[in-house]
């Protein structure tokens, strides 16, 4: 099988020559929150981005490796932290940019993709989702939380202000140069559980998760999502929202792959991170692993 037939037969639930690479699965090159850096070093690097904010990428300490590749190597990995969000007062939401089209990345996104079909790769764009772009670009986590209980009609102005404009850019990319998947980014939570409720989750992001995963499924693409945290609570209505896969499904946010396997695998596509070296010749008991990592930690939701 090639590449891009290997991964279409896993996310359509059928059995492939052999499970999927991550090396299947190639960017386009694309940019949907194009950054425009104002400032680097040998170390780090600040930028801008259309709606405003300013980000920090810097070399990972524990590592001591740059990050300024063309290739992906576990080696080169970087933080970033969000410097200034571009929403400080509520008002600030009237004067803040939004991602625009930019045709000549569009043109560049469509040669690639050209290139990466004929070499029978499964091509990828990315862009955050609903939740993640709230905090990360427009408010900062802790005041968008703040945001979800004490105001929440101007919280649901942050998601649709955040999330529209990435919808309308990857239409066109996937219209234009034949994407065959969105993988959307954005840590719903973390190991100790999800960052909002499962009624919040129910009244402010699966409106536009469920129409996003529509508008890519009605141009012929598959909806991946990459969440850390325990998600339990929300996973099935995730599921109902119409993602096609999920990553990392990692233990050391305690979430059991043999559970979400029998709740909703035939559902959704398990894209997993079993996080540190497993047994080469024998199988994973995920239940014994999970409860190795967190012991009586295991609850279930």
């Amino acid at each position: 099988m090639k590449p891009i037939d290997r991964v279409y037969a896993t996310l359509y639930h059928e059995e492939p020559d052999k499970v999927p690479d991550p090396n299947d699965l190639v960017g386009s090159g694309g940019s949907v929150i194009p950054r425009v850096t104002v400032k680097s070093g040998s170390d780090f690097r600040i930028r801008r981005t259309p709606f405003g904010s300013i980000h920090l990428d810097y070399i990972n300490p524990s590592r001591g490796t740059g990050f300024f590749k063309s290739s992906w190597n576990p080696q080169d990995l970087n933080w970033t932290f969000t410097i200034a969000p571009a929403v400080r007062w509520p008002e600030d939401l009237d004067r803040t940019g939004k991602p625009t089209l930019d045709y000549a990345d569009l043109e560049k996104a469509k040669k690639r993709a050209k290139e990466l079909h004929e070499k029978g790769y499964f091509v990828l764009l990315s862009h955050h989702t609903a939740f993640d772009t709230a905090w990360r670009f427009l408010r900062g986590l802790k005041q968008w939380l703040i945001d979800i209980v004490r105001d929440p009609a101007f919280a649901r102005r942050v998601v649709e202000f955040g999330i529209k404009p990435q919808i309308e850019i990857a239409n066109a990319y996937i219209e234009e140069a034949h994407i065959d998947g969105v993988h959307v980014n954005g840590d719903l939570g973390t190991p100790k559980g999800s960052f909002i409720s499962t009624m919040t989750y129910r009244e402010m992001i699966y409106p536009w998760d469920r129409k996003m995963a529509e508008s890519y499924h009605k141009r012929g693409a598959f909806l991946l999502i990459h969440s850390h945290g325990y998600i339990m609570p929300i996973l099935g209505d995730m599921v109902r929202a119409g993602f096609d896969s999920i990553n990392p499904v990692s233990p050391l946010c305690r979430m059991n792959l043999a559970e979400v396997k029998e709740r909703c695998g035939d559902k959704i596509t398990l894209y997993t991170d079993l996080a540190v070296e497993m047994p080469s010749k024998e199988k994973v008991n995920t239940s014994e692993y999970s409860n190795m990592l967190h012991g009586s930690d295991i609850k279930k939701p």
